[in-house]
């Protein structure tokens, strides 16, 4: 071994060097494979979170009726639609500011949060599985 190895070659996996920064390496385009990817992840995991949000929105609204006169509570209803609202709101606004960190820090942050999105749709996948048996 070399006692005079920079950063880049120490941070070197597969042929990827993990401490590039894809905005100051436009004209490399491996830089931008481990962005993309988490961009796409990130939106599956929204649609995922979004698609279990809403069944669980549809069987709350079908359990929130009146037992007297057998109307629709409808303060709860406003409360959720606010709520969901605003996860709507922050699930894409989160993302978008996710990808323009990733764009301006070193890959290796950007692989950390695609493997934890990858294992957080996993996750979600399993468990919905395991509830609905």
């Amino acid at each position: 071994r070399s006692p005079s190895r920079g950063l880049g070659d120490v941070y070197k996996r597969q042929g990827l060097d993990l401490s590039k920064i894809p905005q100051q390496n436009m004209t490399d385009y491996t830089v931008y494979i481990i962005p993309v990817l988490y961009i796409l992840s990130s939106f599956i995991s929204i649609r995922i979170t979004t698609a279990k949000q809403q069944k669980d929105k549809e069987d709350k609204k079908s359990k929130n009726i009146d037992g007297n006169t057998g109307k629709e509570i409808e303060e709860e209803n406003n409360e959720m639609d606010a709520v969901m609202q605003t996860n709507k709101m922050m699930s894409w606004f989160v993302p978008i500011m996710s990808i323009s960190i990733a764009f301006i820090a070193p890959l290796g942050l950007a692989l950390y949060w695609l493997i934890s999105n990858i294992l957080m749709i996993a996750e979600r996948l399993i468990i919905d599985k395991v509830v609905k048996s």
